[in-house]
């Protein structure tokens, strides 16, 4: 099943995913925020009850609500310069309006958050592609 928010033709600078036994390993994601996205993002079905391409359209669309699991990860539009945390500066910060991007970030009690930026067009392609490998790993 896809993503039912858009069909995104992967480019060659699109990261890739790959699963790892429960893991997601995502090119390019050296501290895992991506990745742990993924996982995320894929498990909440079991709280909602609902199909993971329902959850992924509304919470994951240009338009979308992201996601909050308190204490654990955020995944957020940012649509303000101040949207961003301050490690990323002016780098993407410029690009607020241009370009849809999303903040996903791994929170752990104690520690500073760790962030990561992506676009939506390539969040919802990862978010397919890993989505298209849990089902091929569960399949009977």
């Amino acid at each position: 099943m896809a993503v039912a928010v858009e069909a995104v033709v992967p480019t060659s600078d699109m990261r890739t995913v790959r699963l790892v036994g429960p893991l997601f390993d995502v090119s390019g994601d050296s501290n895992g925020v991506i990745g742990d996205f993924l996982g995320f993002a894929l498990s909440l079905r079991n709280l909602s009850g609902r199909p993971a391409t329902e959850e992924f359209a509304e919470r994951f669309s240009p338009a979308g609500s992201g996601m909050l699991l308190p204490d654990v990860f955020a995944a957020y539009r940012a649509e303000e310069p101040d949207d961003f945390p301050p490690e990323f500066g002016e780098q993407v910060t410029g690009e607020v309006g241009r370009k849809e991007l999303w903040v996903l970030t791994r929170l752990r009690y104690g520690q500073t958050p760790t962030s990561a930026v992506i676009d939506g067009p390539e969040l919802r392609h990862l978010l397919n592609e890993a989505l298209a490998q849990r089902t091929e790993q569960t399949a009977p």
